[in-house]
């Protein structure tokens, strides 16, 4: 039975010359079926966040689960900002440094993010559903930790929705298929009062959103979070 660390970690670039935001794109697993984000759909969704956040110029950004770090890229397409990241496939955060060369990238779990050097702010995005309830949990106190202005979680799977999320998927194949394919690949699902929950024992601002990735299928789905300092 494979898990998830063993499909990430399978994920590397081996061609040569520069990496594209599309390559960084397909990379971090957004390259098919419902999952698929297009370039300009990703620019987008990259952008409304990026307000979302009050994002200043020279910020400092960080990113726990980064993968090959296609949102990183795209924030610093459009903004001068300071970017490091964990993640433990190797081969994305290889991918993350070569197309980001002055970034601080690192291979470890995200249970292990260092608090001690921090960040402006402090992103995870489309990584807390591989995570149980109580790894989460873990990560994200470590997240709130390291950030000196605000934390954001984004595509997180909401329970509200489960059933018609999981109907989806298992729809788009037939029933052996799903079963070899997901052996082993649960998602967890998360409630919004989960992190309205942690915002008030930490007297933080929470800010709950709907999925706006423009054009992806999975919007309805997920949703996502904004912790204030």
């Amino acid at each position: 039975m494979q898990n998830w660390k063993e499909v990430w970690n399978r994920r590397t670039f081996s061609g040569g010359g520069e990496l594209t935001l599309d390559t960084l794109i397909k990379l971090d697993g957004f390259d098919s079926g419902a999952g698929r984000i297009e370039p300009a759909d990703w620019r987008a969704y990259v952008t409304t966040l990026a307000q979302k956040l009050n994002l200043v110029e020279g910020a400092r950004v960080y990113e726990v689960g980064c993968g090959a770090g296609a949102f990183l890229y795209a924030l610093r397409e459009t903004h001068s900002l300071h970017v490091g990241g964990i993640d433990y496939a190797a081969g994305l955060i290889a991918a993350a440094s070569r197309s980001m060369p002055d970034g601080r990238f690192t291979v470890g779990e995200a249970s292990s993010t260092d608090i001690e050097d921090q960040y402006d702010y402090v992103i995870a995005h489309g990584v807390f559903h591989y995570f149980d309830l109580g790894y989460a949990a873990e990560v994200l106190d470590r997240m709130f930790r390291k950030a000196r202005v605000a934390v954001a979680v984004m595509e997180i799977p909401d329970l509200a929705t489960r059933d018609e999320s999981e109907a989806m998927r298992r729809d788009m194949l037939d029933p052996q298929q799903y079963k070899i394919k997901y052996a082993g690949l649960e998602h967890t699902y998360f409630a919004r009062d989960w992190f309205k929950a942690y915002a008030r024992a930490q007297g933080s601002k929470c800010e709950l959103f709907d999925g706006c990735v423009p054009n992806y299928a999975q919007n309805r789905f997920r949703f996502g979070c904004i912790l204030r300092k």
